[in-house]
């Protein structure tokens, strides 16, 4: 009987734990849709953008939602969500998490390797970015999550969301931001 108490009261201490949550901050952007360039294909006009510290995993997921789904083989030469992180406010954006589509034709801007693909990094704008193979482009959503120390593990930053058409410094804007105005709060 004693046994059976002990097996009892570590099962229920088992599925205690195993019950426990994994608890999340998050900041939330909604933006309305038809406000990207021009012009720009529906699927990089942002309609939401998210950033959640997923604190039982210690990891920062970034998320962004676009007015229509990313086409399988998109016809662009390249494609970039971005995230902006100012982690020392006001000074400016420390930090860029990134998930891009590179092809043939802007494979210079990219990391080494077969083209066309995806890839995820950080830029810090000082070091060689830093790339990270946890993202997903899925429908209209595209998804990161990262060590929070590839941003200097902040407790509390800045950021704002952005889509492009082109690579940075091809002297072609932005497609869409949100917030329209800079910028979110998000604190763990």
């Amino acid at each position: 009987m004693r046994r059976l108490r002990l097996v009892l009261v570590g099962h229920a201490i088992g599925m205690l734990i195993l019950s426990s949550s994994v608890s999340a901050s998050s900041s939330v952007v909604s933006d309305p849709a038809g406000d990207a360039v021009l012009g720009s294909p529906a699927y990089v006009d942002i309609v939401q953008s998210k950033v959640t510290a997923q604190v039982g995993r210690d990891t920062l997921y970034f998320s962004m939602e676009l007015a229509q789904a990313i086409p399988a083989a998109p016809p662009d030469d390249f494609l970039g969500y971005n995230w902006f992180v100012d982690t020392i406010p006001p000074a400016g954006f420390d930090y860029v998490v990134v998930v891009r589509f590179c092809s043939e034709r802007t494979g210079a801007a990219c990391a080494p390797g077969p083209l066309p693909r995806w890839e995820g990094l950080v830029n810090d704008f000082v070091n060689p970015a830093r790339y990270f193979s946890s993202f997903k482009v899925d429908g209209a959503t595209v998804k990161a999550f990262i060590d929070p120390a590839l941003i200097g593990s902040p407790a509390s930053f800045e950021w704002g969301a952005l889509s492009r058409t082109r690579p940075a410094g091809s002297g072609v804007a932005p497609r869409d931001f949100a917030p329209d105005v800079c910028c979110a709060s998000f604190s763990r």
